[in-house]
């Protein structure tokens, strides 16, 4: 009995092993070859359709707290947002950020900064968006 079965189960598999081999093969009929991949594109690439978005430089006066904005055009979709003192790299900017995030309302991203030196500085929001699919 024991026999039996493992022959059976035997021959159920090589079956459907056989079935699988065939369904695959270049003779096999267009609508199920797995060899060949003719299918459109679902959307174009990324890499082209990501754009970063700046937003107006905002002028904080001295040990004032100021607020800038960033956000996608219409259509796009918002992927992520940052919050940056206009010349970040060239200055010792004595600026916190005091509260970043986005803001559905206005559907932007939102920067909040504190400056704590004795004159103005620029500050900005910037923002990554995806561009539909053409």
């Amino acid at each position: 009995m024991k026999i039996i079965k493992s022959l059976l189960l035997l021959s159920i598999g090589t079956g459907f092993g056989v079935g699988m081999v065939l369904s695959c093969t270049n003779d096999s009929p267009r609508r199920s070859d797995a060899a060949t991949c003719d299918c459109p594109a679902s959307e174009s690439p990324i890499p082209g359709r990501v754009v970063s978005i700046d937003s107006n430089l905002v002028t904080v006066g001295p040990n004032a707290q100021g607020a800038a904005a960033g956000g996608c055009d219409p259509g796009m979709q918002f992927l992520s947002g940052s919050c940056t003192a206009e010349k970040f790299f060239l200055t010792f900017d004595d600026v916190t950020l005091q509260q970043a995030g986005f803001d559905k309302a206005s559907n932007s991203w939102v920067c909040i900064f504190k400056n704590n030196k004795t004159v103005p500085v620029q500050v900005k929001a910037s923002v990554l968006c995806l561009k539909p699919a053409t």
